[in-house]
């Protein structure tokens, strides 16, 4: 079996590619190995330079936006932590208010995170969290985004007004609405995509300003994976918990950026489809001008099926060839890219992420175009007549 395997390949090598006579057919097979190996490393390239970008963005965006809020008892917070996908839950508060500088106004989300009652899932620690800096209690200092600072031109240590809807006075005056001073001490980076800015307190101190009293009545879920929110809701709405995620604010800009790692991909994906025309057409003159060759072998007693495995392994060799070589030149190739653009831009480096999971999805990918390619041609050497084939000579 190992002999007949090593004569298949040894026919499939001369016919395929050490043909004196039928050079043009040669030459178009060498041309789809090359097209292969130039689509499979561009599709390495795109694919790690997108993914590596979709990391960054999740890690920086959601590191500063609520992953999941439900509103529950206190009693059950402790029943969310053992959730699966879930690594802490804290009390917390987020409700939008108005900042008003001595220069205008402007749109806030201030949240307020509650970390002495924090709850940790085993075998994680609060630096996981990645939690931005929280003002002391009391302090009524805020840490706010940095587009904030922007958008109402103001400086650190900035007093701003406070003003909030959520449990308004009724006074002679008619409805008013609770306000207070706060300053604003610190600032985190500008990563999210929602327009309205981030803005963190003091737990306590949002409390005040809300006019809140009781046991808090909303938890943050913290997230091992903020992608993987399927479970977790279907487990919430079984459980009769009234939750909201991320998805709301920045669902859209995910999204966006999955379209347009697809539609890349699907783009790219063209120049190994053509190249495998090429293939199929390379393989179609090959069996064209080998059907004298094919009916001396069969009339040796070769098998129709032996025949095709010969063609198939022709096609296979040029589809493998052409993905190992656009593999080689693909990887080392990214990391030359991420370089060159991140000394070119002002950003301090291009994200990259070379996964073995799409590494093995573009050769499999890759393969299985050039088997399906190869196969029309291959069936057609093996269903040809031996009788016509050898009076035609």
């Amino acid at each position: 079996m190992s002999l007949f395997y090593s004569l298949n390949l040894t026919i499939a090598r001369r016919f395929g590619f050490k043909s004196k006579s039928h050079k043009f057919a040669t030459f178009v097979a060498i041309i789809s190995i090359v097209g292969i190996a130039i689509g499979v490393a561009a599709l390495i390239i795109d694919t790690s330079i997108m993914q590596g970008l979709q990391n960054s963005l999740k890690n920086k965006t959601l590191t500063n936006v609520a992953h999941v809020t439900v509103k529950t008892d206190k009693s059950n917070a402790e029943k969310l932590l053992h959730l699966d996908n879930v690594i802490a839950v804290c009390p917390y508060i987020e409700d939008q208010v108005l900042v008003q500088t001595d220069k205008t106004v402007g749109l806030a989300l201030l949240e307020g995170i509650d970390t002495e009652n924090l709850m940790l899932r085993d075998g994680h620690s609060l630096e996981e969290l990645k939690l931005p800096f929280i003002p002391p209690k009391g302090s009524y200092n805020l840490n706010g985004a940095a587009a904030i600072f922007y958008n109402l031109d103001m400086r650190l240590n900035s007093r701003v007004k406070l003003i909030s809807t959520t449990n308004a006075r009724y006074t002679p005056m008619g409805l008013t609405p609770r306000a207070r001073l706060f300053k604003f001490t610190d600032y985190f980076a500008s990563t999210h995509s929602n327009a309205i800015c981030p803005v963190i307190g003091n737990y306590e101190d949002v409390r005040k300003l809300f006019y809140l009293k009781g046991e808090p009545s909303s938890f943050r879920l913290f997230l091992h994976d903020p992608f993987m929110l399927d479970k977790l809701n279907d487990k919430l709405d079984s459980m009769g918990i009234e939750h909201s995620d991320f998805t709301a604010t920045q669902g859209d800009f995910f999204k966006a950026l999955a379209m347009e790692k697809i539609s890349m991909i699907i783009m790219l994906c063209l120049i190994i489809v053509v190249a495998a025309f090429n293939m199929l057409s390379a393989l179609a003159m090959t069996v064209s001008s080998r059907l004298t060759d094919i009916a001396i072998l069969k009339s040796l007693g070769m098998q129709n099926k032996k025949i095709l495995s010969i063609f198939l392994t022709v096609g296979l060799l040029s589809g493998l060839t052409g993905t190992l070589a656009g593999t080689a030149i693909g990887i080392p190739l990214t990391a030359v890219i991420s370089n060159v653009m991140s000394m070119n831009t002002a950003m301090s480096e291009i994200p990259v992420s070379i996964e073995i999971s799409n590494l093995l999805l573009i050769g499999f990918g890759s393969m299985l175009m050039s088997f399906l390619f190869t196969l029309y041609p291959a069936l057609k050497a093996a269903s040809s007549n031996p009788v016509e084939n050898l009076t035609r000579g």
